[in-house]
């Protein structure tokens, strides 16, 4: 999220969320409180950028999901 442009959205205390734009992802959502745990979700239409409190738990079950 380094870079990046807040389009629309929140950057206060407790979270990060909204929409934004970089060079590397172009326009993203980001729903986000602990910004040194991103985990970049690309769907066809768009970027989420999620910080969950187990960032290889999720990566791990989201690659289960998708190659079982």
């Amino acid at each position: 999220m380094v870079g990046s442009l807040k389009l629309f959205g929140n950057g206060g205390l407790f979270s990060v969320t909204g929409l934004f734009r970089n060079a590397k992802l172009g326009n993203y959502r980001a729903y986000a409180t602990h910004l040194n745990r991103c985990v970049i979700l690309r769907f066809k239409h768009r970027v989420i950028v999620v910080t969950p409190d187990h960032p290889e738990d999720l990566v791990n079950q989201l690659q289960m999901l998708i190659h079982p």
